[in-house]
């Protein structure tokens, strides 16, 4: 993405030729940079797009050290990203608006697209992000310009392109609580006449950050205590590439890879109990001094060696761990065909391979374990002709083809029983799309489109003996169209309003226990759930400021949501059952800035507040455990009624303040300093609403001092992130095998990762 700083002209009456053109650089200086994105497929400036958007240019990521999407997400209170306590799970959250947790089969409503590539897979959060251009966060449904449909959002990730001229940069870094080193590098310059190329590597080696209390067998009989104390222990490797060809003026070819082998040991262990309602652990894995607070601490016991003979990918030491890697290849072609009239071409390729074993025990005693092989291949194409935007009648037509291989190879302990599945899902997807605008008047453009989805899965459970037994095939088809209006106040304000309709296909789930076991019974499965879909408004405003040294955007919006696919955990079946709500809304205000005062160079701030009410309008599940007719069980049909309730990882109110200093300290040094907030109303832990399961909001502080020299060849930084050492939940779930239909669960939860104190140094000739 283009960043540039944009001069505004001014009357310089009785100046000199050069002093006019010192006066103008110095004025540039204090501007802020306008940013250049790409949410509708041409690169535009942020202000003119009208979208609700938050765009992260490398600068502000580099310096707040924020090196992967959960931290990112950090910045933007709209998006919560976390990762979920099986090793290729996560959350991705937007406006409240999310999708089934803990299972990997399940496109997600908020999608991650990498160098224009969707990629619907929740894992992908693991492939660390870092040598980045920018970030792009598109805030509520998304049909019409990107190939997966996007009930939620899209974070766009755009990697940094190729320099005109040799560039290399060295980076080391610590980090202390987790005791976590990490080296990084890349190299990026020409080639050869019309060739340029960009290579980054990075290495990172964990102890972990949280800290694990299983007692000694002799204290407490049958526990497992760990080989390490302390995780999750993480070797990760990352390497980053692109090559960008220019034959000519008229014709461009980029191509971009991505790579990420990652081992971690323990997936559990970032899950912990956080409640326990009659003061201490219950169930046959817990112990009566186990911690059941949200904090570092886990109590998480390695596994028998003796499960490796149910299965070979148990591991023999006992020790729990996910490998997991991912590789992502992207070909991006532009040919100017004439003056008027450009085709796009992007191919993509995902790929991920994971291997891991656990517990669920949530306990000193394992007792209910798995060992699962995943492998996800995705290959993408999307075509787009357009004729140029300056036209006052433009328009874009599309094409968007997806196939799509699920693999998964499930195996259980539970006690002494393993029941195994093997589960295979395919898609192929087919979506046009059309997109026109026009220029009613000089201030005033219409903008409007349709994309159409035609998707079809199928599904192959076991080796043949479950034949008949569950549902082969499902089909999908959908229009969603997209109206906006938006009105140029001036130059550089503007006013839109916007119609939206959104799909998500629906699919198939997997699970370790439920389906296996019910299959293997004899019983009829239909473990099949539909597609989601989304319909609202959107209106909004965006100006540049004070002689463009503020930037203000804010928007509003109702988005009512129909088959909304979240999952609930049973920890009766072991196992998290995804449903279709009934429906669910989703409203809010939000309001974001940044500003650069004239009157004090080298100082910006940022900061953003989102006000967000998404609740359910219709929703039964079954009853939690312990819950009674008067706390409002239907005891006859073991449900309850969650309307009104609030949707998980949804808080009311979200609030984020960040800026940064840079001064001089002698004639040979600079310094920088920055801070952070991020403050969180509370929110519901999980779908279901359960009592003592939610988070009660906290307060998050980062902050960070470096130093260097004049010509910034090299950077010494000092970087603090939540410093207040918060925790808090991304999802919470009954504790398996605990509580009954008249006694409460005890509760656990996922939980970010606490303090980071980082020291990093930096070589950039």
């Amino acid at each position: 993405m283009a960043i540039d700083l944009v001069a505004v002209a001014q009357e310089t009456d009785g100046m000199s030729e050069a002093t006019e053109t010192a006066q103008a650089d110095q004025d540039e200086t204090k501007q802020l940079g306008v940013v250049y994105v790409t949410a509708r497929k041409r690169e535009e400036r942020e202000i003119d797009v009208p979208v609700a958007i938050s765009a992260m240019p490398a600068v502000e990521i580099d310096q707040r050290g924020l090196t992967n999407l959960t931290e990112i997400s950090s910045a933007i209170p709209e998006l919560r990203i976390s990762e979920n306590t099986i090793g290729y799970g996560g959350n991705l959250t937007m406006r409240g608006i999310s999708s089934a947790t803990n299972t990997a089969s399940v496109d997600q409503a908020v999608t991650v697209n990498i160098d224009g590539v969707p990629v619907s897979y929740a894992g992908v959060i693991k492939l660390g992000q870092f040598d980045l251009g920018q970030v792009e966060v598109l805030k509520g449904p998304q049909a019409l310009f990107f190939g997966k449909n996007a009930t939620g959002g899209i974070v766009s990730l755009s990697s940094a392109l190729p320099t005109d001229e040799l560039d290399y940069r060295l980076r080391g870094e610590y980090e202390f609580e987790a005791e976590q080193y990490a080296g990084e590098a890349y190299i990026s310059g020409p080639l050869s006449e019309g060739v340029k190329g960009r290579l980054a590597v990075k290495y990172t080696d964990s102890k972990g950050w949280l800290e694990n209390v299983v007692p000694d067998p002799s204290v407490f009989p049958g526990a497992v205590p760990p080989k390490n104390d302390k995780g999750p222990a993480t070797e990760e490797f990352l390497a980053k590439g692109s090559l960008l060809i220019e034959p000519s003026s008229d014709f461009t070819i980029k191509f971009t890879g991505g790579y990420s082998d990652t081992e971690t040991e323990g997936n559990y262990l970032q899950s912990q109990r956080i409640f326990c309602p009659y003061g201490q652990a219950q169930g046959p894995f817990g112990y009566p001094g186990q911690d059941c607070k949200l904090n570092n601490v886990t109590t998480q016991a390695d596994m028998p060696g003796s499960w490796a003979n149910f299965d070979p990918r148990y591991p023999s030491d006992g020790v729990p761990y996910t490998k997991t890697k991912q590789s992502i290849l992207v070909s991006d072609i532009d040919y100017q065909i004439s003056d008027d009239i450009s085709f796009n071409s992007i191919t993509g390729f995902y790929n991920v391979n994971l291997d891991a074993s656990d517990h669920v025990s949530n306990g000193a005693i394992p007792f209910v374990g798995f060992a699962t092989s995943i492998e996800k291949t995705t290959y993408s194409q999307e075509f787009r002709l357009s004729n140029d935007a300056s036209n006052r009648f433009n328009w874009m037509l599309g094409l968007f083809l997806q196939d799509d291989e699920y693999t998964e190879n499930q195996s259980t302990v539970v006690g002494v029983l393993g029941p195994k599945a093997d589960f295979r899902i395919t898609g192929d997807t087919v979506s046009p799309f059309v997109q026109v605008g026009f220029d009613l008047t000089d201030k005033l453009t219409f903008t409007g489109g349709v994309r159409y989805t035609e998707e079809t899965k199928q599904q192959h459970i076991g080796t043949g003996q479950f034949e008949g037994q569950y549902p082969r095939e499902k089909s999908f088809y959908n229009w969603s169209p997209e109206a906006t209006l938006s009105y140029a106040l001036t130059s550089n304000a503007n006013v839109y309003v916007a119609y939206k309709e959104a799909y998500k296909s629906g699919g198939f789930q997997t699970e370790h226990v439920a389906i296996p076991s019910a299959l293997s019974s004899g019983a009829l499965v239909n473990n099949a759930f539909d597609e989601e879909k989304a319909e609202g408004y959107e209106i909004g405003a965006k100006a540049y400021m004070l002689d463009q040294t503020l930037r203000v955007s804010a928007a509003a919006y109702h988005f009512e949501y129909s088959d909304l696919q979240l999952s609930s955990f049973d920890s009766e079946l072991v196992a998290n059952i995804i449903r279709n709500v009934g429906a669910a809304t989703t409203e809010g205000v939000e309001l974001d800035f940044e500003y650069r005062p004239a009157a004090l160079e080298g100082f910006w701030i940022n900061g953003a507040v989102a006000y967000n009410d998404a609740t359910y309008d219709e929703y039964t599940p079954s009853c939690y455990n312990g819950q009674t007719a008067a706390l409002g069980c239907d005891i006859a049909n073991d449900t309850t009624d969650l309307a009104g309730k609030h949707l998980p990882r949804a808080p009311k109110w979200g609030v984020t303040l960040s800026g940064a200093y840079e001064g001089s300290l002698s004639s040979a040094l600079d310094y920088r300093v920055n801070a952070g907030l991020q403050y969180s109303d509370e929110y519901e832990g999980n779908s279901d609403a359960i009592p003592n399961s939610k988070d009660d909001g906290y307060v998050s502080l980062d902050a960070g001092f470096a130093i260097m020299d004049k010509e910034q060849v090299w950077e010494l930084a000092l970087i603090g992130r939540n410093l207040s050492d918060e925790y808090w939940i991304a999802s919470s779930y009954q504790v398996p095998v605990t509580g009954s239909a008249t006694r409460l669960s005890d509760i656990a939860a996922t939980v970010n990762r606490g303090r980071q104190v980082m020291l990093r140094l930096t070589y950039h000739p």
